[in-house]
């Protein structure tokens, strides 16, 4: 099972956020990418955006930018 990761600006629409939260599950990075999206962009922990995380949820090693 490899790693999982998400690209930030998917997510938030903040084209200048550069952040690719990865870790190596799914749940883990549920956490991690929540955190940053409330702490960072504003967000809110609702459940239509946990959909959205999880329909852009890549498997792999995240690219390089």
């Amino acid at each position: 099972m490899g790693q999982k990761y998400v690209d930030c600006r998917e997510l938030s629409g903040d084209m200048h956020c550069k952040a690719i939260l990865a870790a190596d599950s799914k749940s883990e990075l549920m956490e991690v990418v929540i955190k940053h999206a409330i702490n960072v962009h504003g967000l809110a922990n609702t459940t239509d955006f946990r959909k959205q995380i999880n329909a852009r949820v890549r498997e792999g090693n995240p690219p390089i930018l």
